[in-house]
């Protein structure tokens, strides 16, 4: 659990933070490079995972990119064992670039927490035909955003990703490369070989430049995205009937 709102409490937590002014523009000396080490930093979600547990146990809130920002900072250059692996990349001229792609992280977690909070309320609260997890762990180790569970006896994983569905098979091969290149000597607490997870079906999800929402500048999934995917999953489980709870697309905010 990372957070523990509905949908409109999502979005007026979100409106009350300092708008997300998204940057497009990549500087390439921050960002992982194949081959080299440049840019190679410990996975960013447990940060972010722990931004929003301090929110909700602090207020019942969301925080914002300048914020997320000088967490990891903070994290990296204070907190970690070799900080000096880190600091280069908060100072002078990398410090924008890192800035832009700390933006990118914030961006992608809040619309997969978005997300989260929308298949929560809708499997879990009104339909109550299923549960919903979404943890750090179940990124890194199960290599999905989000598992869903429905009736007791069918498990599906969520990829949401941004972008066509098209490109995502290229991305994951790639994280999969260096995934294994790090797991050279622990290669039993990879996810390789397990049956089960390989059984499991996959639905895919996008945010696209034609069907997105934006919300506080954030580029989240869209409502009709989101019900889309919640109809897939009650196809595959069985859902019948008023069961089948999809969310309004005009309603009052």
């Amino acid at each position: 659990m990372s957070v523990d709102m509905y949908e409109y409490r999502f979005r007026q937590e979100l409106d009350k933070v300092d708008k997300f002014e998204p940057k497009e523009t990549r500087d390439p000396h921050v960002w992982p490079r194949a081959g080299s080490k440049e840019g190679e930093f410990p996975a960013w979600r447990a940060l972010f995972s722990a931004r929003l547990l301090h929110g909700h146990s602090t207020g019942y809130r969301l925080f914002s990119h300048e914020e997320f920002f000088m967490f990891c900072e903070q994290s990296y250059t204070k907190h970690h064992p070799e900080p000096e692996r880190f600091a280069d990349y908060f100072k002078g001229d990398l410090r924008a670039g890192m800035h832009q792609r700390v933006g990118v992280w914030y961006e992608s977690g809040m619309a997969e927490t978005y997300l989260y909070v929308c298949l929560v309320e809708a499997l879990e609260d009104k339909a109550q035909v299923g549960m919903v997890l979404y943890d750090t762990r179940v990124d890194w180790k199960l290599k999905s955003d989000i598992v869903v569970h429905i009736k007791g006896r069918h498990t599906i994983r969520v990829n949401a990703h941004v972008g066509p569905s098209e490109e995502r098979p290229n991305i994951e091969r790639r994280r999969d490369g260096i995934e294994r290149m790090r797991k050279q000597n622990t290669s039993d607490s990879a996810h390789w070989g397990n049956k089960a997870l390989a059984d499991m079906p996959v639905f895919e999800i996008s945010i696209t430049d034609d069907d997105l929402q934006v919300i506080n500048g954030c580029r989240v999934f869209s409502m009709t995205a989101i019900n889309r995917l919640l109809n897939q999953m009650y196809v595959h489980a069985e859902v019948t009937g008023d069961k089948r709870w999809v969310f309004p697309l005009s309603r009052p905010r």
